[in-house]
């Protein structure tokens, strides 16, 4: 018994330090082996270990071998301080960076701008609060358990949201980028012009950078890396309504170029690239720009669905880029902040136009918008346009007040009190509007004979949209109704016409087609049917001889555009309809004029407008297109009955 435990003790232990710990000069536990041995996985000896040891010569270890352990010793140290300095930084209480201030005019893709309630947001929260939890704890170091559940949660996040966005697509066109664009010659004159007589186009529409398109060019005419869709987009469109304003006004300074051929080229080059795969993709300010021009275009070619499907990709890429939030902008530099906010508000301005005349609810929600107006200028020959913009922002938001509270799914829960409260508060409110816009002064403005020609639009504008609202009203039968206040501002939006066309009849014919594509067309049909209804039910000479003189008015401005051409048509077979069925003696049946002038279906008869058939009864008289008795008929029971908007029934296929 004695000689085993003396046997046990001898094998655990040692008199001496073993030779790779004396070798390395650290403390050895004399163990056998010693734990240092143990955890490199070496043979541990000791001269005087055992008598077998001491008779054999020594084998000391190789040096390379020793430097071989050192060598993973140290780096086992590096990581153990690297998992210390992971696990402080995940304990240590997260602070957003402030954001850099980027360049005037950024091209690179934007993170997705994300609200409180997105899984996205909540997981982020949730990493905040579990760091903050940690970043509490009295030990200086949480334990093993804490620190791996802290990098798996670190490590899920940055996987599925990505610090850095993808890059945008670039244009990889085999064709080379010098045969895409116009020569240098011609773009160097454009931009020289720009700075000494700025265009039209971009004052008008409150263009926050004249030259916009010079930095363009140096991107892109000397490119030190591929250059975006946007940005290729963005050129051709500004070059394009630029060129186009010289052209109006017979420039000197560009005769000497085929500015005629260069204006095409662009044109086509713009559409190419508003329809392509790219603009579609990774949301970019440039982006934006360019769909707003392209919704600007569209509308003066009366292609209003091209115009609304251009506003829904705008919209998604504002949304995206949180365009419509405050708090998005706020470290941004305050010249790209102005340049965005001006981006988003001109879009926002002809959605809820077209919405309303549309009769389709807008994109831009104004539940969810919080975004600053752009500030205007303080150069006293751009303040006016800026001014005018501004009011016309509140203006736009007032049409999609009118769409929402009147005229949407849930507006027709309303009661008849609440309804005509809504009514009578948005009528109060568009005057105020108006009222605002005609204070404007506009004498020190460029292009003031422009500005003075849209404040004597005021009026047909205001009456347009009252006779919209006006005519939402119902009695408690639910029968629909047209009631004297929407006839008479009905007839004060046709009057004004009227004194508008005689501001605009004797300009040019760019100037007439601004009043036809901007002021006229959309909101002015409804005006016209309800004249007409008054006219047909009440045998009025008097609104008679009103739509004569307003077809008479188009008839000088049908060749401006489609949407002109369409509107003269229509009027003229609404007009032709009317002045045979007062020749005839004949009165539309299915609605009843009241002591007070309303307008009124019986409820218990429904909505069953009956029109007389006059086809027999019109031949000659007034040039122009022609829609039979049965087609009116049709269109005013969809209109009066329906409440639908005017514009969305001339869509329909009896109107084609």
């Amino acid at each position: 018994m004695t000689l085993t435990a003396n046997a046990g003790i001898k094998k655990s232990f040692r008199a001496r330090a073993c030779e790779n710990c004396r070798l390395r000069k650290i403390r050895c536990d004399k163990e056998s082996p010693c734990s240092s041995c143990s955890t490199l996985d070496i043979a541990c000896s000791s001269a005087g270990s055992s008598s077998a040891s001491r008779d054999r010569p020594a084998q000391p270890q190789p040096r390379a071998a020793l430097n071989q352990y050192e060598h993973k010793i140290d780096l086992i140290q590096e990581q153990l301080s690297a998992l210390q300095r992971t696990v402080h930084d995940l304990t240590r209480p997260s602070v957003p960076a402030a954001a850099p201030n980027p360049p005037s005019y950024q091209v690179s893709s934007t993170p997705a701008f994300e609200g409180q309630s997105s899984f996205n947001s909540e997981t982020r929260l949730a990493r905040d609060v579990a760091y903050s939890a940690v970043a509490g704890l009295h030990s200086d170091r949480p334990n093993e358990d804490v620190s791996a559940a802290l990098a798996s949660l670190k490590h899920s996040l940055d996987k599925h949201n990505p610090a850095q966005p993808q890059a945008e697509r670039q244009v990889t066109d085999s064709v080379q980028l010098g045969e895409q664009l116009l020569p240098v010659a011609f773009v160097v004159a454009v931009v020289k012009k720009i700075k000494t007589q700025p265009p039209f186009c971009l004052v008008s529409h409150s263009w926050r950078d004249y030259l916009q398109i010079e930095s363009l060019c140096q991107s892109i005419y000397f490119p030190s890396a591929p250059v975006p869709a946007g940005s290729l987009t963005l050129l051709h469109g500004l070059l394009y309504f630029v060129i186009r304003d010289y052209l109006h006004e017979d420039d000197p300074d560009l005769a000497k170029f085929d500015a005629s051929t260069y204006c095409k080229f662009c044109e086509d080059r713009f559409s190419a690239g508003l329809k392509s795969y790219e603009m579609m993709m990774d949301p970019t300010l440039e982006k934006i720009q360019a769909l707003l021009l392209g919704v600007i275009q569209a509308q003066e070619e009366s292609n209003i669905q091209l115009c609304w499907t251009y506003l829904a990709l705008a919209f998604n890429m504002c949304q995206t880029m949180g365009l419509h939030r405050r708090g998005t902008l706020q470290h941004e530099s305050l010249a790209l902040a102005e340049v965005k906010r001006h981006a988003f508000w001109s879009l926002y301005t002809v959605d809820k136009h077209i919405s309303l005349n549309l009769g389709v609810t807008s994109h831009f929600q104004d539940h969810d918008i919080d975004a600053d107006l752009f500030t205007p200028s303080d150069k006293p020959q751009q303040l006016p346009w800026d001014v005018m913009t501004l009011v016309t922002v509140e203006f736009s938001r007032l049409q999609g007040q009118v769409y929402d509270r009147l005229y949407s799914t849930s507006a027709s829960n309303a009661n008849v009190t609440e309804r005509s409260e809504t009514i009578e508060k948005l009528s109060s409110d568009l005057m105020a509007v108006r009222d605002k816009l005609l204070a404007i002064d506009v004498s020190q403005g460029l292009y003031a004979d422009s500005l003075h020609g849209m404040a004597a639009c005021a009026d047909f504008i205001t009456y347009s949209i009252q006779t919209i609202i006006h005519r939402a009203q119902t009695r408690p039968s639910n029968a629909m109704a047209i009631s004297t206040k929407c006839f008479d501002a009905a007839t004060l939006a046709l009057q004004s016409h009227l004194k508008c066309f005689a501001y605009f009849r004797d300009r040019k014919i760019h100037k007439q087609a601004e009043y036809v594509n901007w002021i006229l067309l959309y909101p002015s049909f409804t005006p016209f049917v309800i004249v007409f209804t008054h006219a047909i039910t009440t045998a009025s000479p008097t609104s008679l001889t009103l739509l004569h003189e307003t077809v008479t008015s188009l008839d000088l401005i049908k060749t401006l555009s489609r949407g002109s051409l369409h509107l003269y048509e229509i009027c003229t077979a609404f007009v032709k309809t009317a002045r045979a069925l007062l020749d005839s003696c004949q009165t539309l049946t299915g609605l009843e004029q009241h002591h007070d002038g309303l307008l009124l279906a019986q409820a218990d008869a429904g909505i069953n407008i009956s029109l007389p058939d006059v086809t027999g009864t019109v031949e000659g008289g007034m040039d122009g297109g022609w829609m039979n008795s049965a087609d009116i008929e049709m269109f005013l029971n969809d209109f009066i009955g329906s409440n639908r908007s005017a514009m969305d029934i001339l869509g329909s296929s009896y109107m084609s």
